[in-house]
């Protein structure tokens, strides 16, 4: 069952306001070909400062109004290039993603240490802009000259009802054949690190900046244990954090969010029956997924689930394109 008519919330119908900032969204059903600018960092300096903005891949989601260029692709910025290297055997190909969230999410690309290409942010406050084909999830493409070592995602919910991340991606082919196959949100080879840097609907999406110095902690994994993730996470955990991965997006909904059954379908035209959802347990010796959900605001005011969060994929376990 697609979702086509869903109630004005962000995430259920308890949040009927909807105060989060966002530019007008464009699906990546329409075929427009709208081309952002992100924030790039120049890699050759290891300050972590923001550089000048260009125009950079292709995303037919209207991203933050900030980085928001002119219709019609534009071209690859310079920043963040890969070297030609005779040693390397990975012949890198552009990367199609597409991805949703409940509720705010960014989409980024770069380095095992920093973030050097960042698209500002997303933040839905209609469920039609989570769930739906017109105005649900967006695309990006990663070109194959950029440096990608690392996929990210900058994802925090509005502490009400339900919150997660969904999507898929996948290697294009350079020759017109056949692309790689798909790799969901789920899958194996994801991570994630609990910042517990309070972010809420209606707030401005973490800056590049801000971003890159949350990364650099998590890679230290010396943060609070009592606030965040103490570091990046995988589906196994440690005692204070796990990545939580949920339902497909092939589960029949029930009408409304309960522990195993969170969410309405997302447009499988544009996300896979096989994408599963994702966050993080903050809990994961009491809160034991499908019993109990993680993908649920637990309530209680402060920030009990430690977001906002950083989800990170290396691009190496991206299948290639068959050859010949």
């Amino acid at each position: 069952m697609l979702v086509s008519s869903l109630v004005p919330a962000a995430c259920g119908s308890e949040d009927p306001g909807g105060d989060a900032t966002t530019s007008s969204t464009t699906s990546a059903s329409t075929g427009s070909s709208a081309s952002t600018s992100p924030t790039t960092v120049d890699p050759s300096t290891s300050t972590g400062d923001v550089a000048s903005t260009g125009p950079g891949p292709t995303s037919t989601s209207a991203v933050d109004s900030t980085t928001v260029g002119s219709d019609g692709p534009g071209p690859i910025f310079d920043l963040g290039r890969i070297p030609d290297s005779p040693g390397n055997s990975i012949v890198p190909t552009d990367i199609d993603a597409v991805l949703t969230a409940d509720n705010a999410y960014a989409f980024g690309y770069g380095t095992e240490d920093e973030m050097l290409n960042y698209f500002g942010g997303v933040a839905a406050t209609l469920a039609a802009e989570i769930f739906s084909c017109a105005t649900g999830p967006e695309q990006y493409l990663v070109p194959a000259e950029d440096v990608a070592e690392y996929l990210y995602i900058v994802s925090y919910a509005d502490q009400a009802t339900t919150q997660g991340v969904i999507g898929q991606f996948r290697r294009l082919s350079d020759t017109g054949g056949m692309d790689g196959d798909v790799l969901y949100t789920g899958d194996e080879g994801w991570e994630v690190c609990a910042t517990g840097v309070d972010y809420n609907s209606g707030d401005p999406t973490p800056s590049l900046m801000v971003v890159n110095e949350q990364i650099a902690l998590c890679n230290a994994g010396m943060t609070d244990p009592t606030t965040t993730s103490g570091g990046w996470v995988d589906a196994v955990g440690t005692s204070i954090g796990a990545l939580a991965v949920g339902e497909t997006n092939e589960t029949p909904y029930a009408g409304g969010p309960q522990p195993g059954n969170e969410f309405p379908l997302v447009c499988q035209t544009l996300v896979d029956p096989e994408a599963r959802w994702m966050w993080f347990n903050w809990d994961p010796d009491d809160i034991m997924w499908p019993a109990q959900s993680p993908f649920i605001y637990p309530g209680g005011g402060g920030n009990p689930m430690h977001d906002f969060m950083v989800f990170r994929l290396a691009a190496e376990v991206l299948p290639p394109p068959p050859a010949g």
